[in-house]
């Protein structure tokens, strides 16, 4: 704009002006910017001529009747919110050719302004087929044994035990629209499950093992918690971003989440697609929420349904004989003087990994 001024101004020496000009002819860009600088300069100019006459006016109506003397306009009287509002839009215009004219600037000289994209990203896995196939065959080749071979699922994540009945919980966004849905780990076989319960505000879903001899000696060791997590609380996670168990650590950083959502917390642990409908756990061992997602232009930072949620939307799940099944494991938990390596070692068994299958 110092440019374009400098122009205006009569300020370029004969090489500048030379240059200035040729660019005016050869740069669109640059061309589109100066037309909109001199129309904003031209709205400028002109508003503070008016004033100035005003001014004169004024100062010749006080020299030759008085300060005192009344002024009596020809025009019929405008109303004080029309005259503000005419004032508005010519301040209005103003401002908004200005930030063309920045924006246009900024990208004639190669400063483009990038809107960041902040959203939040669902962490289900999507699985290329091509790659566990080839992971099978592998282990297939090294094993003596006859082993049974599976197709890759579509989608991936992680789930966990929420009582001793066979009841485990993940995300909705995962296992929604899903023909079959499997969950498995170190601990427990290849297991069919079924949807009995689905929040979608809460982007959570309750699973149920149909082979009931797989949870018939479940002690599931944790529980939820039912009251709200402090900011800075230690916190942790445990889920399947990968074929293994993955434990990752960090802190509460806020009682809300992305865009102030009161249903969620904010955690400082990076979690990535897998670690969907994992829990979130605190130092002793409760569990304070569910992992939902993160921003997607932010590393280290994820979110999380919190505990007091789900326990509220399971509590008032219709239908006496499933809301008997559904009851939360609510024991007291045996992990709070354990120290982090044998919480994990006792809560292992009870995390999963969700197996999605879909038919496009």
């Amino acid at each position: 704009m110092d440019l374009f001024d400098d122009y205006l101004e009569g300020k370029l020496n004969m090489e500048e002006l030379a240059e200035f000009e040729l660019r005016l002819i050869s740069d669109p860009i640059f061309q589109k910017a100066f037309e909109e600088h001199k129309t904003l300069i031209s709205i400028l100019n002109t508003s503070n001529e008016r004033q100035v006459l005003k001014n004169k006016l004024k100062h010749i109506h006080s020299v030759e009747f008085g300060k005192e003397a009344k002024i009596i306009s020809i025009n019929k009287p405008e109303k004080l919110t029309k005259r503000i509002g005419k004032t508005f839009v010519v301040a209005a215009s103003a401002a908004v050719i200005a930030v063309i004219s920045t924006i246009a600037l900024l990208s004639t000289g190669g400063y483009l302004l990038k809107k960041q994209k902040s959203e939040i990203t669902d962490l289900k896995l999507e699985v290329t087929g091509l790659k566990y196939s080839q992971n099978a065959i592998v282990k297939k080749l090294n094993s003596k044994e006859d082993k049974v071979t599976f197709a890759a699922a579509n989608l991936e994540g992680s789930a966990f035990a929420i009582n001793n009945n066979g009841y485990v919980l993940t995300s909705w966004h995962m296992v929604n629209g899903a023909d079959s849905i499997f969950i498995q780990n170190n601990s427990t076989e290849r297991a069919l499950t079924k949807i009995i319960f689905n929040d979608p505000v809460l982007d959570i879903a309750v699973l149920k093992i149909e082979n009931t001899e797989l949870s018939k000696n479940w002690q599931v060791p944790f529980s939820f918690n039912s009251k709200s997590a402090e900011v800075g609380e230690e916190v942790y996670t445990l889920g399947f971003p990968r074929k293994d168990i993955v434990y990752g650590e960090g802190s509460l950083s806020s009682l809300s989440g992305y865009f102030n959502d009161t249903l969620m917390y904010q955690v400082s642990i990076p979690v990535n697609p897998g670690n969907s409908g994992g829990p979130l756990l605190d130092a002793q061992g409760n569990i304070i929420g569910v992992i939902r997602g993160k921003i997607s232009s932010s590393e280290g930072t994820g979110f999380a349904i919190k505990s007091t949620e789900i326990i509220r939307s399971i509590a008032a799940v219709e239908g006496d004989s499933v809301k008997s099944e559904l009851i939360l494991n609510n024991n007291r938990s045996p992990l709070k003087k354990l120290k982090r390596s044998e919480q994990i070692k006792r809560i292992n068994p009870y995390v999963f990994n969700v197996l999605v299958y879909k038919n496009n």
